[in-house]
């Protein structure tokens, strides 16, 4: 009995320079995006908190939030003013600002506070804003002098009342907890009793204090949604106070938080399945019990 053997399969060294030069071709391509383009196409995402009960007449109230613009060497005016018109193209009646307004340098801040407070301007309610990291590091006190001159309210560990029709909607500034120090305690010294809180906060990862306190949701951002996310991994860096909760919405401690992918980024300066992002928040009625 014969036995027929398979032929060895030849060593092709050009199918192995085809394989790699597509691997690269690719890799090259991928690599380019992520440095060039995604960093600079903005989404307009939409989420929507349930008021507490007693407070119906806020059903409806359409916020727009703003978060880690970074305007500086890698975003330049002309970036900001992109994500801005996607949420001017909505209309909303109050702006939110979460910080880090700039990078580098104390002089972007007058850039940056000019075309936030063009926005803040054409809003029925105005602007409200709390610091970030990056802006403590680059002057506080220019940042918060910047956006107050362009007609923002700049809260630091403070609440300010938001008169609408449907009633009274307070918003808990919470200084950033890096390079600063929140606190919620402060924020929420002046709010009345029962009153409708939604805290604004830099980092999200306090969240939970600030539920503690009776607010009924937190808009944070800071981490950029880690600015890289990879299938099955998910988000493999996220900087301190942003990795509780990275991106997106999330529960703590029977509250929602939702924390904002941003507008600009940070080093690297890259973004990959991660683009950034400017949100309309609705009020939406109470659940029913």
């Amino acid at each position: 009995m014969t036995v027929e053997q398979t032929p060895r399969r030849r060593f092709d060294p050009g199918s192995v320079a085809v394989a790699t030069g597509a691997t690269l071709a690719l890799g090259a391509a991928v690599a380019y995006r992520a440095r060039f383009v995604a960093p600079y196409r903005p989404r307009l995402e939409r989420v929507s908190f349930a008021v507490p009960s007693g407070h119906h007449g806020l059903a409806g109230l359409r916020i727009g939030f703003v978060t880690d613009t970074h305007v500086g060497p890698l975003v330049s005016v002309g970036n900001l003013e992109r994500g801005l018109d996607l949420l001017r193209s909505v209309q909303p009646d109050l702006y939110l600002l979460g910080g880090d307004f700039i990078s580098d340098s104390p002089r972007y801040a007058d850039l940056a506070s000019r075309s936030i407070g063009a926005l803040a301007a054409e809003a029925p309610l105005g602007a409200i804003a709390v610091l970030g990291n990056h802006d403590v590091s680059n002057d506080a006190g220019r940042a918060e002098r910047a956006l107050r001159d362009a007609g923002v309210t700049v809260l630091r560990n403070a609440a300010h009342r938001v008169e609408t029709d449907g009633g009274d909607l307070w918003i808990a500034g919470v200084d950033e907890n890096i390079l600063a120090v929140g606190d919620p305690a402060a924020a929420f010294a002046g709010i009345p009793p029962g009153a409708a809180v939604l805290a604004l906060w830099h980092e999200p990862d306090w969240a939970d204090d600030v539920a503690a306190l009776g607010a009924f949701a937190q808009l944070s951002g800071h981490s950029h949604g880690g600015q890289v996310r990879l299938p099955v991994v998910g988000t493999p860096f996220a900087p301190p106070g942003g990795r509780r909760y990275p991106s997106g919405l999330h529960d703590a401690s029977g509250m929602p938080v939702y924390t904002s992918r941003g507008l600009g980024f940070y080093r690297p300066p890259v973004r990959f399945n991660c683009p950034p992002e400017v949100t309309l928040v609705t009020l939406a009625s109470p659940s029913a019990p």
